[in-house]
């Protein structure tokens, strides 16, 4: 249990001290979810199982937007999207 709130305080004082830049937001926001699952995984099973599905489906959308942004704003010139 001391490990799951270390993962938790580490990635809230993450997003405290260090807003500015966005890819540590994004870790520091992984850090609390992991220690959010692994927290909730003993107590309540299904809601946690729906919580990790939810997470991976919203971290693949996010990634693939990301990287579709990336690609609209870099040096990539073509006009085919997918």
């Amino acid at each position: 249990m001391n490990l799951d709130l270390l993962l938790f305080f580490s990635g809230v004082i993450k997003i405290v001290f260090s807003y500015k830049h966005l890819l540590s937001i994004f870790i520091s926001l992984e850090l609390i979810s992991l220690s959010l699952i692994s927290m909730t995984w003993s107590f309540i099973w299904t809601q946690t199982m729906w919580f990790m599905i939810i997470s991976v489906i919203h971290s693949v959308i996010g990634m693939l937007l990301l990287l579709l942004m990336m690609r609209q704003m870099g040096n990539d010139k073509t006009t085919n999207l997918m």
